[in-house]
């Protein structure tokens, strides 16, 4: 076996330096990057009633199957009701007696709306809407939700539609605001 020489060994603790540098890289990119979204991942469900055996009680369609459209309400009796996006949501808001017959608006503890970009819960009453954007829902034309207006004004420049407050959205589509 040759011998191996000083500069021989200098030059493979520079390849071992180099290697270790670009795991090292790697790690930091794998942690700046690939991590908050594994985060946005684990938050795309609604919690407590979007499970696949639910439907809509305004179109019959399953919620769990539009996960960046999904909405529900909760009662203050724990009940909880999912539509399959917004606008079915503002639909159900304005017909309650005909959609459920146990609950009025006062019995709504909390509606929740999904953030079509991160697909993460937020607050229905709190977020945008965008009406007339080319985004079409799993009815067709519908209202996608943002949980900051920012967000809602930047797919208005890219998808089209106006930016709308829960209580515009809720008048533009018919029904009586469940503030």
């Amino acid at each position: 076996m040759p011998a191996i020489d000083a500069a021989d060994r200098g030059q493979a603790r520079s390849y071992i330096h180099l290697i270790q540098h670009d795991y090292l890289l790697l790690a930091a990119f794998i942690l700046t990057y690939m991590a908050p979204w594994s985060m946005i991942a684990a938050a795309d469900d609604l919690p407590s009633a979007s499970g696949k055996e639910q439907r809509c009680p305004v179109c019959g369609m399953i919620p769990a199957n539009y996960p960046k459209w999904r909405t529900q309400i909760v009662f203050r009796d724990g009940t909880v009701t999912a539509l399959d996006s917004p606008a079915e949501m503002f639909r159900f808001l304005g017909n309650m007696a005909k959609y459920d017959s146990k609950h009025t608006s006062a019995d709504i503890a909390e509606i929740q709306a999904t953030d079509f970009i991160r697909k993460s819960p937020v607050d229905a009453r709190r977020a945008s809407y965008v009406s007339g954007s080319s985004a079409r829902g799993p009815m067709g034309p519908d209202l996608p939700a943002f949980e900051n207006r920012a967000d809602a004004e930047f797919f208005v420049r890219t998808a089209g539609g106006r930016t709308l407050n829960f209580d515009q959205a809720a008048k533009e589509t018919g029904s009586a605001s469940a503030r």
